[in-house]
């Protein structure tokens, strides 16, 4: 065998070698995944990952989702509670309308490497806590998508491979529909008074579709929250490349009520709803007005960020690397504990869980339900829920009352899998709200 022919020999099973090595990787990367007893969701899974956002560049306050084929980005944002850096990198997860991993390898979802590197980071500036701030764009250099549907973004730190520090949801959309809706009183008897009732038309006159009935699958939720989101959803007719979504029961929220809200913007001053500000070393410490129970009470217009929140501080340049994280103190008074469940603070400030850390606790003295979040210094949206022992429903009803007038936004999502289809399309998306037309 010549030298050329030895070394041609040489290279083809570098290559091969190489190739293999790659379907292994996808192939145990859609194994992993693929074993989920549960669906996917946002999660942080380590203590010291504060205040996660990610949006659509340009919109703080968008879903993260974008139009497939687009110059569109979303945007992540997260801080590690640490003066050093960790070397985080991150994975994409292809999932299914119910937030399972689909059976599709990574090459037909995506191109670009199973793990890139998140290598956008800066140190906090003068701030009494110390933080890394993370960035990551999507898509980059790295990662380009190829169909539309629902994706899991998850961020790991390479000493550990095993369990994320934090996962967040996405969306690709493919607008291959058009969604029309309106949002008023119910209509049905048992909910009138103070539910709102979401009835939408869906024109897909563009998209061919064989069985709307069977091969479409709506989602609807209420201020982004997935926790009591509307799912299977069946159109009440089919006619002229419509669906109508016209319902008197399936489609129907509980009001709820307009959100609590807080300033530390600025922690030289009191803001809205602060009532005390001190440093007790090594940190600053927020009191909120003592809140009383609205579940009685007549319904007040008040503005809010349907639960959502904003970091920024008023005396900097750049909130991202310095604002400060303040300890805020929240109280709501009761005229005795309540027996059979727990109270949280609850919206986007906890991501709108319901864990320990932001779980109240009864003040014997005090007569008052308590707690205490570190959160970075912005405008803050909140709201006490209750669940009941046993129970993994949130009732946001029981504490703050139900309105039919409140402002909520509400997000509908459209998805097709044909018969022959391999995973969901995400065909259609849009944002209605209960008062703005």
């Amino acid at each position: 065998m010549t030298r050329k022919n030895l070394f041609f020999l040489i290279k083809l099973k570098i290559k091969l070698f190489i190739w293999v090595l790659f379907i292994l990787a996808s192939t145990n990367n859609v194994t992993a995944v693929s074993k989920a007893s549960e669906p996917l969701k946002n999660a942080i899974f380590r203590e010291n990952i504060r205040s996660v956002q990610f949006f659509r560049k340009g919109w703080d306050f968008s879903q993260p989702e974008l139009e497939l084929g687009t110059d569109q980005r979303l945007l992540l944002k997260f801080d590690e509670m640490t003066d050093g850096v960790s070397n985080f990198f991150y994975t994409i997860t292809h999932c299914d309308a119910d937030w399972y991993p689909s059976r599709l390898v990574q090459s037909e979802y995506m191109v670009g490497f199973i793990e890139n590197p998140v290598t956008d980071y800066a140190g906090s500036v003068n701030t009494t806590s110390k933080y890394t701030n993370y960035l990551l764009s999507l898509p980059n250099e790295n990662v380009r998508f190829l169909i539309s549907g629902n994706y899991l973004l998850s961020v790991f730190d390479e000493r550990n491979r095993t369990t994320p520090v934090l996962t967040r949801r996405f969306y690709i959309v493919e607008p291959l529909t058009e969604i029309r809706g309106d949002i008023k009183k119910s209509t049905f008897e048992g909910y009138k008074g103070r539910d709102q009732e979401i009835d939408f038309t869906v024109d897909y006159s563009r998209f061919s579709m064989q069985d709307p009935r069977t091969e479409v699958k709506v989602v609807v939720t209420q201020n982004t929250r997935s926790d009591n989101c509307l799912t299977n959803l069946k159109p009440q007719f089919v006619r002229d490349n419509q669906l109508s979504y016209d319902l008197s029961r399936e489609n129907v929220f509980p009001g709820g009520n307009e959100f609590r809200n807080f300033d530390t913007k600025n922690i030289r001053m009191n803001g809205l709803g602060v009532v005390n500000i001190e440093f007790v070393n090594p940190i600053y410490h927020v009191e909120l007005l003592t809140d009383q129970i609205r579940r009685e009470r007549d319904y007040s217009n008040q503005s809010d960020l349907n639960g959502r929140y904003l970091i920024k501080n008023d005396r900097v340049t750049d909130s991202d690397l310095e604002a400060d994280y303040v300890l805020v103190h929240f109280s709501l008074q009761m005229p005795e504990p309540l027996l059979g469940g727990e109270i949280y603070v609850f919206g986007g400030l906890t991501d709108w869980q319901c864990l320990p850390a932001n779980k109240m606790k009864w003040n014997f003295e005090s007569k008052l339900y308590e707690a205490a979040l570190l959160l970075k210094q912005g405008f803050y949206d909140y709201q006490y829920v209750y669940i009941q022992n046993g129970s993994n429903k949130i009732d946001d009803t029981l504490l703050e009352g139900s309105y039919v007038e409140t402002e909520n936004d509400y997000q509908i999502f459209l998805y097709y899998r044909g018969f022959s289809s391999r995973y969901d399309k995400l065909i259609g998306y849009r944002t209605i709200n209960s008062v703005k037309r």
